[in-house]
């Protein structure tokens, strides 16, 4: 699908307008509804675990179509502050690692796929574990707030190697079908200066 070169302005994206809204969506979203019941906790986690098993196996297209038409996928860079400064360290208006649409994360596949990404040629391998799952209802009937905490391991050739640390905040739709989607993602992760040398990488 993402690899014979698609008219990327038909693929799903949002409005500046949309994604601001999204964003603080995803701001608001503490941790405050009835928390899931087991059953459908153990679904939302196995689901987790695909997840991140498609994307340690460079599984893009697998994983692409986990992702709602209306995604909003947001890594919005942490501002430091005093503790007596009042401003919010997150902003819907702030710089972002990350601010993107389903189409944007289709082009970035595509990159992938096109096999001119040098830092990605050899390949990174991934390990990828999500932790510390929290799944709660919300006011919409099959969508369910989920936080979590990952850590993403990386090596590439024989040197190169990362470790990242982050918490995400997820919308996540049931489909039709019973199996989820990806609404909302916001990446977190606990530095206001990105210490690796590249995010060519999914979260």
């Amino acid at each position: 699908m993402l690899d014979r070169k698609p008219d990327y302005s038909t693929y799903p994206t949002l409005t500046q307008d949309e994604a601001r809204a999204a964003a603080a969506q995803l701001l608001a979203m503490r941790g405050q509804g009835n928390p899931v019941d087991d059953a459908v906790l153990a679904k939302i986690e196995r689901f987790g675990r695909l997840e991140a098993r498609l994307l340690d196996e460079e599984r893009y297209d697998d994983w692409y179509a986990l992702l709602a038409d209306d995604l909003f996928y947001w890594m919005p860079l942490r501002q430091n502050r005093f503790r007596r400064d009042a401003r919010p360290e997150l902003d819907p208006g702030n710089m972002a690692l990350f601010d993107e649409s389903k189409a944007d994360i289709a082009v970035r596949i595509g990159r992938i796929h096109s096999n001119l990404v040098w830092t990605e040629d050899p390949p990174t391998r991934h390990v990828y574990l999500v932790t510390n799952v929290e799944a709660f209802e919300t006011d919409v009937s099959g969508e369910y707030e989920v936080h979590s905490a990952f850590v993403q391991y990386r090596n590439r050739s024989e040197h190169d190697e990362a470790t990242l640390f982050g918490r995400r905040r997820d919308l996540l739709r049931v489909k039709p079908n019973g199996g989820f989607e990806i609404a909302r993602r916001m990446i977190l992760l606990p530095q206001s200066v990105l210490l690796t040398k590249n995010l060519s990488v999914f979260f």
